[in-house]
């Protein structure tokens, strides 16, 4: 790639924009910035002034996907029924999915680098704005912590059935769209408020303990 003069804010941004396109693309071990910089037909040492390590590289793109995964989600709309919501809340996630597969992968298991806390929190963040997202766009007047608790756990049934699709190539996205969405309705209407009815006598038998 021939050099072109831009201001910093751009030179940045286009190092994001190819640094996001190979981390989504390659594991993350087989990214380097000296690939990324040719790239971006920079220098390395610009990369570096600019995020600091590929560690650091890698966060940024981590948080740029789950901010544009935050924008795309859809608004609460009352002319939906639970069930379409519910339906349309599964599509966009799979849609989110299926571009970013690699990069999201990488990123829930801290591929490459350990269990990094620091990309730890962005994911868990990640997760607790998709929770209240998915409250609103599904219309639950007052969520209880049992109900968040269980979406929670069900962001991780999403993960798995994912990976399924797009890494062990088991399910179709047909089957998965089908498994979190007949889930995601079973959790809100039946198993969520059994939880809620089953807290007060657990409450009961541990106080007796």
């Amino acid at each position: 790639m021939s050099y072109q003069r831009l201001s910093p804010d751009e030179r940045r941004a286009q190092i994001l924009d190819v640094a996001r396109r190979m981390f989504t693309e390659l594991p993350y071990a087989e990214v380097s910035t000296a690939a990324i910089a040719r790239e971006t037909g920079v220098q390395r040492g610009l990369i570096h002034y600019y995020f600091g390590t590929k560690r650091e590289l890698f966060l940024k793109v981590v948080q740029g996907l789950t901010a544009e995964a935050a924008l795309q989600a859809p608004p609460p709309d009352e002319r939906l029924t639970l069930a379409d919501a519910v339906e349309l809340c599964v599509d966009l996630f799979l849609d989110t999915a299926e571009r970013n597969a690699t990069t999201w992968f990488a990123a829930l298991d801290a591929e490459g680098f350990g269990q990094d806390p620091e990309l730890l929190r962005i994911v868990n963040r990640f997760r607790d704005e998709t929770v209240e997202h998915m409250l609103a766009v599904l219309r639950v007047p007052e969520p209880t912590e049992t109900l968040r608790a269980v979406l929670r756990v069900y962001s991780g049934l999403a993960d798995a059935a994912t990976r399924q699709w797009l890494q062990e190539r088991t399910l179709d996205r047909a089957q998965v769209h089908t498994l979190l969405a007949r889930s995601l309705l079973a959790l809100v209407n039946d198993i969520g408020p059994a939880l809620e009815r089953d807290r007060p006598a657990e409450g009961r038998r541990g106080q007796r303990g």
